[in-house]
């Protein structure tokens, strides 16, 4: 990936959950966790103070998902492909929180 998120943006790669080769299931679940692939380098606030990113490319997150009502809409990121590989491009304020690795 040569993509650089300005700002507070990140771009990560969702995990889809795989459900079964046997049984064939309807499952209208949307992906809600992934790994963070590349961060920008955060914003500056209205009063002037510069706000790093809290979240690190390797990261594996859960973010909040889409409301099928898009009157409230809250969530702002959206898909990007790449040489057929799906990829969200969010804000890291999307992030609910982020695993803990061991």
């Amino acid at each position: 990936m040569k993509w650089t998120p300005t700002n507070d943006k990140i771009i990560v790669k969702p995990h889809v959950r795989k459900l079964s080769d046997i049984i064939i299931i309807d499952n209208k679940e949307v992906e809600n966790m992934g790994q963070v692939i590349a961060v920008g380098p955060g914003r500056t606030l209205q009063n002037g103070r510069f706000e790093e990113m809290p979240v690190k490319p390797g990261a594996y997150i859960r973010f909040g998902t889409m409301n099928d009502d898009r009157g409230e809409e809250y969530l702002k990121y959206f898909p990007y492909y790449e040489d057929g590989v799906k990829y969200l491009v969010m804000s890291w304020q999307d992030v609910c929180f982020v695993e803990e690795i061991e």
